[in-house]
């Protein structure tokens, strides 16, 4: 069962939901989609996933406990490490997940899933009671790579961290593998890793896990190694549109929504940063020019590294 907007609901409900994946078309026929909570029927053993954007959290949470009971399981799917602490003021069992997938809406009804298939799940704040390992164990038949934690928001954490070059390639209107490929956008995205790994450090918040599929001191090494290969480039720039990784930032900025979810991603470290007395001039700027660009409806790609470089210096200065 799906509870969702307009027209992604009527679509599945007409022709059910497609998935693409490998050069292949799933269609999932054996799905009810509707637009209010009001048309789904309670049941004892329903679980709530829920996987709004971080903004709209509050309100579904409130609207989702007006309907189910207290002890109804309940997942959370979303970036970012507020939902989980916002779901457990009207729920008594609330799971995070950290969904390790990179995937684009191409259209109502229909998504494309490009990268990874990692999913991490764990109670919140600690443990994993019976109906998460139940739940991690149908993911996992499902064709996911599910990992069950005791500490998932040590995880998530790291995605977090991940999930701040989302404004990155978002403002520069680039997808992941020409970033991955192009030297000028990777070096920018090694330093906003590099700064919110730093501020985690200094705030004594730990990354470290045993199962955590992020080794993100790595990952900020690998993009500082880009060169920039020519081979690289040819090869990014031939990726079929649809298979391009665009982070849903810059869907948000592409559809002209209004609002993206920065402020929960990039927004947490430039908090966390000002507590602990970390400068942040990466997220900072990425926080303010991807926010300004939602508010004005400008498309992705209004700006290039180099003018995102300049903001950065200017702000770093005292």
């Amino acid at each position: 069962v799906l509870v969702g907007r307009q027209p992604h609901m009527s679509a599945i409900s007409e022709r059910g939901r497609e998935l693409r994946r490998d050069g292949s078309r799933e269609l999932g026929k054996n799905i009810s989609a509707y637009t209010t909570l009001q048309e789904v029927v309670p049941s004892p053993d329903d679980h709530i996933f829920l996987a709004v954007k971080s903004p709209a959290t509050p309100i579904a949470v409130q609207e989702l406990r007006d309907h189910f009971g207290e002890t109804t399981p309940l997942f959370c799917l979303q970036n970012g490490v507020r939902n989980e602490e916002l779901a457990a003021r009207r729920f008594l069992h609330v799971y995070g997940v950290m969904a390790g997938l990179v995937a684009r809406w191409i259209g109502p009804g229909t998504v494309a899933q490009n990268l990874y298939n990692d999913i991490c799940l764990g109670g919140y704040p600690l443990g994993c009671k019976e109906a998460g390992v139940a739940t991690a164990e149908r993911l996992t038949a499902a064709g996911l790579d599910d990992t069950v934690h005791e500490s998932i928001m040590v995880v998530k954490r790291s995605k977090l961290v991940l999930n701040l070059n989302n404004a990155t390639l978002a403002i520069l209107g680039c997808y992941l593998q020409l970033a991955m490929a192009r030297s000028d956008i990777a070096a920018i995205m090694a330093e906003v890793v590099a700064e919110g790994l730093q501020v985690l450090d200094v705030a004594g918040i730990p990354i470290s896990d045993q199962n955590n599929p992020y080794n993100l001191t790595a990952y900020a090494e690998q993009l500082r190694q880009v060169r920039g290969d020519k081979a690289q480039l040819e090869e990014a720039d031939v990726i079929p549109v649809e298979d391009r990784a665009y982070p849903s930032t810059w869907t948000d900025l592409h559809e002209r929504r209004g609002e993206t979810e920065a402020g929960f991603l990039n927004g947490e470290i430039v908090r966390l940063g000002e507590r602990v007395g970390v400068p942040t001039p990466f997220n900072s700027t990425l926080l303010e020019v991807v926010e300004r660009m939602a508010a004005d409806r400008t498309a992705p790609g209004a700006i290039d590294p180099g003018q995102l470089l300049s903001l950065v210096a200017a702000r770093g200065r005292p």
